[in-house]
């Protein structure tokens, strides 16, 4: 992330609150070298106090927020990364729950081959399974984040896809021909 596109706490608190924003975000200030050291330290004393302190259901959280906000920084950026698949980043979702595929795929209501299907880029996932991503992850991550992560996905592989371009185009008849005119 650029320094021009990065959020500032300002932004973030009007959608986090600010234990949220301090468990996510690490956010720049005007310090001098020797203060920033300091306080470094300070945080990173603090921080695992905290995180000593924190309830494996308040870690699950604040994992799920992280995963939500880089969710949502990367589909306002216009690369593809194939990190940020619809299947990587399901992937990613269920090892933060710390359930086996054929568990998650009891929880969400589908059988566990599909899911595997899915995982592996072999099946292409619905929108009544980004409805139950949404559902089960409690509202964390909504349905329409998954959907823009593979409509983000679709779109690299209608840019990049030659091969299939040639065969399609096979079977195009009457093609228009338009001549660029002066």
């Amino acid at each position: 992330m650029s320094k021009k596109n990065e959020p500032n706490y300002e932004q973030l608190s009007k959608s986090l609150t600010d234990e949220e924003i301090a468990q996510s975000y690490v956010l720049r200030s005007k310090m001098t070298e020797e203060e920033k050291l300091h306080a470094d330290a300070e945080f990173k004393k603090l921080r695992l106090e905290k995180l000593a302190s924190m309830s494996d259901e308040q870690i699950l959280q604040s994992e799920l927020i992280r995963m939500k906000l880089l969710m949502k920084d990367y589909i306002e950026q216009s690369e593809f990364l194939a990190s940020f698949s619809f299947a990587n980043q399901l992937k990613k979702y269920i090892e933060l729950l710390r359930l086996s595929h054929a568990q998650f795929a009891r929880d969400i209501d589908i059988h566990r081959t599909k899911l595997s299907r899915i995982i592996n880029s072999k099946e292409n996932p619905n929108i009544e399974l980004m409805y139950r991503l949404e559902i089960h992850s409690g509202a964390m991550i909504p349905a329409t984040y998954w959907y823009r992560l593979y409509t983000k996905q679709i779109e690299e592989e209608i840019k990049t896809n030659q091969e299939r371009r040639a065969i399609e185009s096979e079977k195009v008849k009457n093609e228009l021909n338009f001549k660029l005119s002066a």
